[in-house]
């Protein structure tokens, strides 16, 4: 038994998916990367401060 499909199988199409989820992927994890090395900045930067 066949089923219909409504989408193309070619490579172009699976490569350009792909492309668009680790862009999405990326998109959203950036900011939180971002504010996680702030975070670690901060915490070197106060220990300096205490230590001189």
């Amino acid at each position: 038994m066949e089923f219909a499909v409504c989408y193309d199988h070619s490579g172009l199409n699976l490569a350009w998916s792909i492309f668009v989820d680790i862009t999405a992927f990326f998109a959203l994890m950036a900011p939180l990367a971002m504010a996680r090395l702030i975070e670690i900045s901060r915490e070197d930067a106060g220990a300096e401060l205490q230590l001189a």
